[in-house]
C-alpha cells in the first residue's frame, strides 16, 4: 500500500509541468502574475521578445531587467537565479505566457 502510494506521488510529480511545481509555489496571487505579464507586454510586445526577456531576467536577475516595481521588490525581496534547467525554465515560461497572456482577452 506504501509503495503505491509512493509511486502514485512520484509519478504525479514527475508528469507535472515546471510552472505548477516551480513557479506557483512562490507567485500564488492571479493578479500579480496578470500585473507582470501585462508589463512584459508593454515593454516587449511580441511573444517571442517576452518569452526571451523572462527567460534572459530569470537566469540573471537583474534590476535593469526587471518588470518588479520598487515597492514590491522592497516588500518581497528581489529575485534569485532559476535553479531550472533551460528546458524547464523554457517550459514554465510558455505555460506562464499561455495561461496570462494579455492578448488573447482583446477580440
Amino acid at each position: 500500500m506504501v509503495r503505491l502510494f509512493f509511486l502514485f506521488i512520484m509519478s504525479t510529480y514527475l508528469i507535472a509541468n515546471p510552472y505548477e511545481t516551480n513557479c506557483i509555489y512562490c507567485h500564488k496571487d492571479k493578479k500579480e502574475l496578470k500585473y507582470f505579464m501585462t508589463n512584459y507586454t508593454l515593454l516587449y510586445s511580441s511573444e517571442k521578445k517576452i518569452k526571451k526577456a523572462m527567460f534572459n531576467f530569470l537566469k540573471n536577475p537583474t534590476s535593469n531587467k526587471s518588470v518588479t516595481p520598487y515597492e514590491y521588490i522592497i516588500k518581497h525581496g528581489f529575485k534569485e537565479k532559476s535553479k531550472l534547467s533551460d528546458k524547464d525554465l523554457k517550459d514554465a515560461i510558455n505555460t506562464y505566457y499561455d495561461k496570462y497572456n494579455i492578448k488573447q482577452f482583446i477580440k
